[in-house]
């Protein structure tokens, strides 16, 4: 049986080459995750095919449900960009019934771990996200404990990573 490159190992060839921008013709193109090693130097994680949900390596952060289809539920935020929205493809999946909340990318919260800061953006869609009751129009800096607002959904974000503690 002939073995499908997308399901070789990371140090394979033809695995190296989907991850460094894919083959000719590839269908199953391959994202390879980075985050923080000692000292600070970049490592790479386990490749991961886009479409797939999204299980971060380390988690720097969640996002817990405290109002609306979902009270009760959290989400792991990882290092870098996190996508907020219902398809299974975002970083942070919030699937709970909420049809104000988009498919693709609501909102964008993301981690710089060189800074130790959290951000969040506007994804792009319809519908507002807010901080508070301020409408997420630019980047902004998320801070501890803030109230995220996306259609009948509210989100605290619980901050991990930081000034005081990081992975690194």
């Amino acid at each position: 049986m002939k073995k499908n490159p997308a399901d070789s190992s990371p140090s394979s060839p033809a695995a190296e080459a989907n991850i460094s921008g894919g083959l000719a013709g590839d269908l199953n193109p391959v994202t390879r995750r980075v985050r923080p090693g000692a000292g600070g130097e970049e490592v790479s994680s386990t490749p991961v095919s886009s479409g797939t949900a999204y299980h971060p390596e380390f988690v720097v952060g969640w996002l817990v449900v405290v109002d609306g289809p979902g009270r009760g539920m959290s989400r792991p935020l990882g290092y870098g960009m996190n996508p907020v929205g219902r398809e299974e493809s975002n970083g942070v999946e919030l699937n709970f019934g909420d049809e104000e909340v988009s498919r693709k990318a609501h909102c964008l919260i993301a981690y710089d771990h060189k800074n130790k800061k959290f951000y969040i953006q506007h994804g792009g869609g319809q519908n507002l996200t807010y901080v508070g009751n301020e409408p997420v129009l630019s980047s902004c800096e998320l801070n501890k404990d803030a109230m995220i607002s996306l259609g009948n959904t509210t989100l605290k974000f619980i901050k991990l990573c930081g000034d005081g503690f990081d992975w690194e």
